[in-house]
């Protein structure tokens, strides 16, 4: 049965998108956040003729500059701007280990009362921004209602449906404390789940920096072999030195700087991003991507993981026969 809670939620949100806040154009700009987004918010802002008079930013120690901006840190400095009231201050955050209700709230602290994050900022800069995870105008949720609202059904247990239910809730009011506090058991390893089959056998789609390998070792996961993907230049550096320095727990790993598809074939790919790096038609860089049954097709994997940003779908269908 259709879930009334998802299409409610729904009905609010087309009652919200009346009164979505306005971009106040004319008022000066603070960006809360010097990093990759906080950059990109930057020049999607200095090419709409926006004025940003500086950033915030907790790591800095004293004030430095990024392009003749000013970076300071809003604890150590005095703020000195005028009409800090009247300030847009846009929270250039958007990252799992950083808590946002807290910065609003040491924002509003400080006295800034008009405060826009990253989900309002893509109401109306999305298109200019890009793809980054989820990130999307909330608008562009409307089309997919009743395909949402049947998703609904899918799930089998409460506790699916409960956490499907407030992801959807808090990406359409952009209400971050809707989201449940996180389980800070490893994704890969849960312990809710069967143990996978070991010794592992692992293909490792998108393997960051090592992440995941390293908690097969702080897990004493027995490995027989491992083929890890990463095409993200940086990344693969340090999945290198990371594997590099642990080879004695690390079994008959082959590493692959290379992307995963449905298809061998190469492909524009946004890099330098860290885990945001992603493939893209309108990417700064090419990398070869490959599919895993022309690449390994003897390998007989009994774990695969795949976090790579949006194509797991192609890649999928380019590990039909292992799968099977």
């Amino acid at each position: 049965m259709l879930s009334n809670s998802i299409h409610s939620i729904f009905q609010q949100f087309n009652k919200l998108t009346k009164h979505l806040r306005l971009w106040e154009k004319n008022s000066k700009t603070i960006i809360y956040g010097a990093g990759n987004i906080g950059q990109d918010v930057y020049r999607v802002l200095k090419n709409n003729g926006i004025d940003v008079i500086g950033f915030l930013d907790q790591k800095v120690t004293q004030i430095c500059y990024w392009e003749g901006v000013p970076i300071i840190n809003p604890h150590n400095h005095q703020l000195s701007f005028d009409k800090i009231k009247k300030i847009n201050v846009i929270v250039a955050i958007h990252n799992r280990d950083v808590e946002i209700p807290p910065i609003i709230n040491m924002l509003k602290s400080l006295g800034f009362e008009h405060i826009i994050t990253l989900i309002e900022f893509y109401d109306e800069f999305g298109k200019e921004m890009g793809e980054r995870f989820w990130l999307t105008s909330r608008i562009d949720y409307l089309p997919f209602q009743s395909v949402i609202e049947e998703a609904f059904d899918i799930w089998e247990d409460e506790a699916s449906k409960n956490l499907y239910k407030s992801i959807l809730e808090f990406r359409l009011t952009g209400e971050y404390n809707i989201l449940p506090k996180p389980n800070m058991g490893h994704q890969y390893f849960p312990l809710d789940l069967p143990e996978w089959k070991k010794p592992v056998r692992f293909i490792d789609c998108g393997a960051f920096a090592g992440d995941t390998l390293s908690c097969l070792i702080k897990n004493d996961i027995p490995i027989e072999s491992i083929a890890a993907f990463e095409p993200d230049q940086e990344n693969f550096k340090k999945l290198s030195n990371f594997v590099s320095n642990n080879l004695n727990k690390l079994k008959n790993t082959a590493l692959w700087p290379c992307g995963v598809y449905s298809s061998t074939c190469q492909m524009h790919f946004t890099s330098g991003k860290g885990e945001a790096s992603l493939l893209t038609t309108k990417g700064n860089s090419v990398i070869q991507c490959l599919s895993l049954d022309e690449v390994i097709p003897d390998f007989a994997p009994n774990l695969i993981k795949m976090d790579i940003e949006g194509a797991e779908y192609e890649a999928l269908l380019g590990a039909r026969n292992i799968i099977t």
